[in-house]
């Protein structure tokens, strides 16, 4: 369902739209001029919804207000890759917005009923009367975030180069020990997510996971996961 931006609804979800990485730095004043002078729509989805197909024309970037969702590819054999987790405020599309024919590359499905900011281009290039400042800090806050995603690509590009299961679990655990600093890790994947995210099958990441926590070098507690042998697991860190 379709529902244009009103004052209520930015009312609403004002709190999450001030976490957006796109809306960094502005204050509340600035964030409704923008908002206000936008042609911007929000869209509701129903849980295993489909936000965007592979291949779809793409009129806008989107911010997640509510729910959650998958950015997902899919290989011709079926296997289905988990390229991004999708939460409240975060953004996603931005690195089609200036393309010549913004198709969406990937598919987003949500796992909760989710609400989607949607901003099309206009919203970034058009002139707002009052708004010129926000404009550029938004812009600015846009090619940050672009760079980021692209970093999270790197890392993700990382994993797929590592031949060994045992390696790539190995990688995905230190990433998340880099932002996490420390060795008792909360890991924010199930264990299908993180065969997803890994490009692997689950039967064969419990085997190795089994595998890990029997030779001493991890422990395993539902998502949570001690280091106990940090010096073998750092060696393949991004």
């Amino acid at each position: 369902m379709t529902t244009a931006v009103t004052e209520l609804l930015i009312q609403k979800y004002m709190p999450i739209l001030r976490e957006s990485p796109l809306f960094r730095q502005l204050s509340d004043e600035e964030l409704h001029l923008f908002l206000n002078n936008t042609s911007l729509y929000i869209e509701s989805y129903k849980k295993q919804s489909f936000i965007a197909l592979t291949g779809e024309p793409m009129e806008g970037i989107g911010i997640l207000l509510s729910g959650h969702a998958h950015l997902t590819r899919e290989n011709v054999m079926g296997q289905r890759t988990i390229m991004t987790e999708l939460h409240p405020s975060d953004m996603f599309g931005e690195a089609l917005l200036f393309t010549d024919k913004p198709n969406w590359p990937a598919t987003i499905q949500t796992t909760k009923a989710s609400e989607v900011l949607f901003l099309p281009l206009e919203a970034f290039t058009g002139s707002f009367k009052g708004c010129e400042s926000c404009q550029l800090q938004i812009v600015t806050n846009l090619l940050h975030d672009m760079s980021e995603k692209a970093l999270q690509l790197t890392r993700k590009v990382h994993y797929l180069s590592l031949k060994g299961m045992r390696e790539k679990i190995f990688a995905y655990f230190m990433d998340i020990y880099t932002k996490q600093h420390s060795t008792t890790l909360q890991l924010p994947h199930n264990r299908q997510e993180m065969a997803d995210v890994l490009n692997v099958s689950r039967t064969a990441l419990s085997r190795e996971l089994g595998r890990l926590q029997d030779e001493g070098i991890i422990r395993l507690d539902g998502k949570t996961v001690s280091l106990l042998n940090l010096d073998d697991i750092a060696e393949f860190g991004f």
